[in-house]
């Protein structure tokens, strides 16, 4: 979607969906690369972890 297209698209989901669920969808969307970036970060540590092991 480019420039306002998105805006009565949103308006329509928060009418048939409801504010609650809409709101809850946003932020499970902005969590993903975040929780995306915690597990790489996990592998890099584990990675590093076991190299100083061996």
């Amino acid at each position: 979607m480019s420039g306002t297209d998105w805006f009565p698209a949103m308006i329509d989901m928060i009418a048939n969906v409801g504010f609650p669920i809409f709101i809850s969808l946003v932020l499970l969307h902005r969590m993903e690369s975040k929780l995306d970036a915690v597990v790489k970060a996990l592998n890099d540590l584990t990675a590093v972890t076991e190299a100083r092991h061996r």
